[in-house]
């Protein structure tokens, strides 16, 4: 019986060395370490704002291309195309 709990507690000592090693492996990681240190961390927000206004305004400029693709193959329509036309002319004039 007494065996059994001295492997219990060999085993979990182990265990508990490879979950230590482990979280040492993961702080010394880029992001965790960029949050001990103030400047990366702002610079790395910085960059992050960066990415997202870029792909807002990408994803914003493809969606009106898209729907200026869709009002051009709409312009057949009589009362449509008219309103269409003069939309086109005013994004085109700008």
């Amino acid at each position: 019986m007494k065996d059994s709990h001295i492997h219990a507690e060999e085993k979990l000592a182990k265990e508990i060395g490879k979950l230590a090693t482990s979280i040492e492996r993961i702080e010394k990681l880029q992001p965790f370490a960029a949050l001990r240190n103030k400047k990366q961390f702002f610079f790395y927000s910085f960059l992050h704002g960066l990415m997202i206004g870029f792909g807002s305004v990408l994803g914003a400029s493809l969606l009106v291309a898209f729907f200026i693709f869709l009002l051009k193959q709409i312009e057949f329509a009589p009362w449509i195309g008219d309103f269409v036309q003069q939309i086109l002319e005013y994004m085109e004039a700008k």
